[in-house]
């Protein structure tokens, strides 16, 4: 091995040892999903589920960040008000996402019908829920920090 080598791996083994020393648990791969301490992360589709020995805690999770940040609390016996934090900001998130879908797609209806007002207006409503959309998701990863 050569010196680079050792020393990324010692590297590695210091940031781990410091990470375990917080109090963090560090994720690991399983064949159900991705298991944070006895928390497993369920994964189907886009969305995630927290379940916690075989019983689901959390479903329907959109941000990785706020799944991953449950998950060590979760496993550290950590904070719960924030669990419920960063549940409510991923619904927040969830909502405003999916209504920016609703107005795209019927933004380009109404442009393929040449109804230039109805667009405009649905052009409108999309910004608005995209941005609201953002603002969520950064509060989120915010929160979600460790």
């Amino acid at each position: 091995m050569s010196d680079v080598s050792k020393r990324f791996e010692q590297l590695i083994k210091s940031a781990y040892k410091k990470l375990a020393d917080r109090g963090v648990h560090l994720p690991r791969r399983s064949e159900q999903g991705i298991l944070i301490g006895h928390v497993l992360i369920r994964s189907h589709g886009a969305l995630k589920d927290i379940v916690v020995n075989g019983k689901t805690v959390y479903d329907e999770i959109s941000l990785n960040c706020v799944a991953i940040r449950i998950a060590n609390l979760l496993a550290s016996n950590g904070d719960t008000k924030l669990c419920q934090q960063l549940i409510g900001i991923d619904r927040e998130y969830s909502k405003h996402f999916m209504d920016s879908k609703f107005h795209i797609e019927h933004y380009h209806r109404a442009n393929a019908a040449s109804d230039s007002e109805k667009a405009e207006i649905l052009w409108t409503k999309y910004e608005l829920a995209k941005q609201k959309a953002m603002e969520a998701k950064s509060q989120a990863e915010k929160l979600s920090g460790f």
